[in-house]
């Protein structure tokens, strides 16, 4: 069957719209990719810079264009961390962790430092409403048990990461020390 001229400009016209609507559809990706890409350079450099601040306001802007980017949630868990908002920081570990082509491994050594470092924490302050002129000893036994907690779970994060590691050497000496100071703890000994 032949198309008559009239119908087959048509499907012509039809189809160059279609390939101009898809290749504006590709620049504005390219585009897209590429302001996620900036905005995650511009982290990298406030971050350092040491303005964490100002890194988190870049990855989550980048995080609202594409929030399935797992190399931006990486960034901003890293920025969270380093500036001391360990609960953002866990959130934001755990969501990127198995997302395709992020090294399990190393994310659950990243929650593993964010446990603890999140626990030490809490111990300082625990140790601060101890030893504070009005001494909570309430509040201090409170934020011991929320230590006690993070340091389990860094502990299972360490533990988890070892096989995966190609390196396991730190995070074995911390499992060490960890475990070690459990069972000063359950020993009675003071730490």
């Amino acid at each position: 069957m032949n198309a008559t001229p009239w119908f087959k400009q048509s499907i012509v016209a039809v189809l160059a719209g279609a390939l101009v609507l898809s290749a504006s559809g590709c620049q504005k990706d390219i585009a897209h990719q590429r302001s996620i890409a900036e905005l995650n350079q511009k982290a990298q450099a406030l971050m350092s810079a040491g303005d964490y601040d100002g890194a988190i306001g870049r990855l989550e802007a980048a995080h609202d264009l594409q929030p399935d980017e797992p190399n931006t949630l990486h960034n901003l868990a890293i920025a969270y961390q380093t500036k001391g908002e360990y609960d953002k920081a866990i959130a934001t570990f755990k969501e990127v962790m198995d997302k395709p082509g992020m090294d399990k491994a190393e994310i659950q050594k990243a929650l593993g430092i964010s446990y603890e470092t999140k626990a030490d924490t809490l111990d300082a302050k625990a140790k601060e409403a101890e030893e504070s002129a009005k001494p909570d000893k309430a509040k201090a036994q409170q934020l011991h048990q929320e230590a006690n907690q993070a340091y389990h779970q860094a502990l299972d994060y360490y533990q988890q990461a070892v096989g995966g590691l190609k390196d396991p050497t730190e995070v074995k000496a911390q499992i060490k020390a960890l475990e070690d100071s459990f069972k000063k703890q359950e020993a009675g000994v003071p730490q």
